[in-house]
């Protein structure tokens, strides 16, 4: 059996954030907004006749909120809209072997919300965990 100190001693690939997201293949969204650490991927989705925001966010934010949630606001150019996150548990996982995390997050909303959302402009996106606020640029997207 070989066993090299050289080894222990070699300087750890340090993993660059922007390059990791760039390299990762997300197929469970369609990508919507980012920063310049994270993205966000977001769908509008279905269940029971009521629609609700799928969110995922990939990069290196990371926070982990108990009995309070997160807000989800849609900026548009003359107006806004604020939703509640559907689960009042916020966390955030590291994935494995790398320097980045993720998050699923959803948020209830109306039909009338949905709507909105898909017709108009949105300028910018922003979560708001506690004191933290964690805004993305929306990207030209077309969401279902």
């Amino acid at each position: 059996m070989a066993f090299s100190f050289s080894n222990l001693f070699k300087p750890q690939k340090v993993q660059n954030i922007p390059d990791l997201i760039s390299e990762i293949d997300f197929k469970g969204g369609t990508k919507y907004g980012k920063n310049s650490t994270n993205t966000v991927y977001l769908d509008i989705e279905e269940l029971g006749g009521f629609p609700f925001i799928k969110t995922i966010i990939i990069g290196d934010f990371s926070t982990k909120i108990k009995r309070k949630g997160c807000t989800l606001t849609f900026i548009f150019e003359n107006d806004s809209l604020i939703l509640s996150s559907d689960n009042t548990d916020v966390e955030f996982n590291q994935i494995k072997n790398t320097i980045a995390y993720y998050s699923e997050i959803d948020f209830e909303l109306t039909e009338e919300e949905a709507e909105k959302i898909r017709n108009e402009k949105v300028v910018e996106l922003q979560y708001t965990f506690k004191d933290k606020v964690l805004a993305f640029d929306p990207i030209p997207t077309q969401i279902q």
